[in-house]
């Protein structure tokens, strides 16, 4: 599968490019694991002044661009962004290298106070961020395993993003990328009463997924709680796709997504019409208090996709319902909505049909 050369790509490319444009500095960062100066301070920001029409979205740009804690005054009715341009978070307070001045950030926080949505329209990804991405700033040479930015979606809905063509002029977060909502590689993920809904990204790849959510290569466990999936869409992982990235779920549903390739890992794609996962070593993923209803896929997993390369990552499925997952050619027995390859597949007081 294409996640092992996508890591030892990555890690040499990252690292000679850094050292190439920072010299010493990058050596006595990789080497050390610390960085030369502070972090920059978490700032509180408001999006708007009390009305809808003062909640834009180039306010919304700029606040997000370097982080902090946000949240929107847009009155006491629900309101809709629409987006002509991929939201970004970049790596440090001016977007520039540390040895170039920036402060790297530790939080980047956006609260819709159940009140937001952000819409993409059907042309454009709702938000990217991406540790190895120069214009964001490289905090060192080892970028692809920096868990120094936490990026947390609250309270809001993301609806209608495209990632098919990913973000232009920025480098792909990996694996034939994917997010039609948030694509992320590297740093850290929290997503918390979220509901995304009709998201998409490339139809047809060996790797590349995620219509709703797509993160590669992360250390730190991505965290999705309270959350709404309905009706995303992509080549794989109708609505979440992992490529390296260990993934915790808890409370949250999974309604009529689906994964739109076909001839699985060795053709172009088709699998976890809800949640897929591909990578290699100790990167499990946990699913719990969850339910998955009427997602499909063409080829393994309607319901989950899990492939550890080397056999050393584990599934654990508790409290969870899956009912009327449908379309899979191939499946792990006895449970038809669920494909998993790995070191444990453990089931626990679930439903699954």
């Amino acid at each position: 599968m294409i996640s092992r050369r996508v890591r030892a790509a990555s890690g040499i490319l990252a690292t000679l490019a850094c050292l190439a444009l920072c010299g010493t500095f990058a050596t006595a960062s990789a080497a050390t694991g610390a960085l030369p100066m502070a972090t920059a301070p978490v700032i509180n920001k408001v999006i708007g002044n009390g009305t809808p029409s003062s909640c834009t979205e180039s306010a919304l740009h700029g606040a997000m661009l370097t982080g902090g804690i946000i949240t929107f005054n847009c009155g006491p009715d629900p309101v809709t962004i629409a987006l002509t341009s991929t939201l970004r978070t970049c790596n440090t307070n001016t977007c520039k290298h540390p040895w170039q001045g920036g402060k790297p950030l530790t939080a980047m926080t956006l609260d819709g106070g159940g009140l937001v949505t952000l819409d993409g329209g059907g042309r454009v990804g709702i938000f990217y961020a991406n540790s190895c991405e120069v214009t964001f700033g490289w905090l060192s040479s080892a970028c692809q395993n920096d868990k120094t930015l936490l990026v947390t979606f609250k309270n809001i809905t993301l609806k209608n993003g495209n990632a098919t063509k990913g973000v232009p002029g920025k480098a792909s977060v990996g694996g034939g990328g994917g997010g039609g909502a948030i694509a992320m590689r590297g740093n850290r993920l929290a997503v918390q009463n979220v509901t995304f809904i009709n998201n998409k990204c490339i139809t047809a790849h060996s790797d590349a997924g995620g219509g709703a959510i797509r993160v590669v290569g992360m250390t730190s466990t991505v965290s999705i709680k309270d959350s709404t999936f309905t009706g995303n869409h992509c080549a794989n992982g109708g609505a979440i796709s992992s490529l390296l990235a260990p993934v915790t779920v808890v409370n949250s549903s999974f309604t009529s997504n689906y994964a739109t390739g076909s001839g699985a890992s060795s053709g172009k794609g088709g699998n976890g019409g809800a949640f897929y996962f591909d990578g290699a070593g100790a990167k499990n993923v946990t699913i719990s208090h969850s339910t998955f209803t009427g997602n499909t896929a063409p080829e393994g997993g309607p319901a989950v996709f899990y492939v550890s390369n080397d056999r050393k990552g584990s599934l654990t499925i508790v409290s969870t319902s899956m009912t009327n997952n449908t379309g899979q050619s191939f499946y792990t027995a006895p449970y038809k909505p669920i494909f998993f390859l790995g070191k444990k597949l453990t089931v626990t007081a679930s439903t699954i049909n």
